[in-house]
């Protein structure tokens, strides 16, 4: 009996070894790796929540005011300075100092800024996240876009796109476009 158990051990101990050490056993998976997809999917949901911080910069800036003497003076930039160093939290300097000198202009007689009645930028927020589409051009650079249909006519569409750069390792609006291209059409 015990010859026949260390044969059974033996025997099996090799099947094990052969099966251990086989090619089969050594080959290794050439799929690229989770950590790589992960990363990218954390990039492009820091730079997506940090466009909608952004946005909520631009219109805390407008629609925070106070009125006075029928002007809508913004609270968060009382001068063109404070109104730069504000947005600027959120926009490029030059972006920042382009909204101010779009949306502003200066009373004398307050000393202040005023909000210039108007139509502003188009903001996305949550809701659009369904429509949003994303090219990361490099590792500081994503364009989220989105497309809008029926604007201006029932067969025209626009193309928002809104550019993200990484400064000091904080996303901020770049540069925006909105432009008309042509309806993509089915095929049948």
């Amino acid at each position: 009996m015990p010859i026949k158990n260390i044969f059974l051990f033996s025997l099996t101990l090799i099947i094990c070894l052969l099966f251990v050490f086989s090619p089969l056993m050594q080959a290794k998976t050439n799929s690229p790796s989770n950590e790589t997809a992960i990363i990218a999917t954390l990039e492009k949901d820091s730079a997506l929540q940090a466009m909608f911080n952004c946005f909520e910069i631009y219109c805390s800036f407008l629609n925070d005011t106070e009125v006075k003497r029928g002007y809508y003076l913004p609270l968060h930039g009382r001068t063109r300075a404070e109104a730069i160093d504000y947005l600027e939290t959120g926009f490029q300097e030059n972006l920042a100092m382009a909204i101010v000198n779009e949306y502003t202009y200066f009373i004398p007689e307050l000393h202040r800024l005023a909000i210039k009645p108007g139509d502003g930028l188009p903001v996305l927020n949550e809701d659009d996240i369904p429509y949003l589409n994303y090219k990361k051009l490099n590792n500081d650079h994503i364009v989220f876009s989105r497309e809008f249909t029926g604007c201006y006519s029932p067969e025209d569409c626009y193309r928002y796109q809104v550019e993200m750069r990484l400064y000091q390792d904080h996303w901020k609006i770049s540069a925006f476009s909105l432009r008309e291209v042509s309806k993509k059409t089915e095929t049948k």
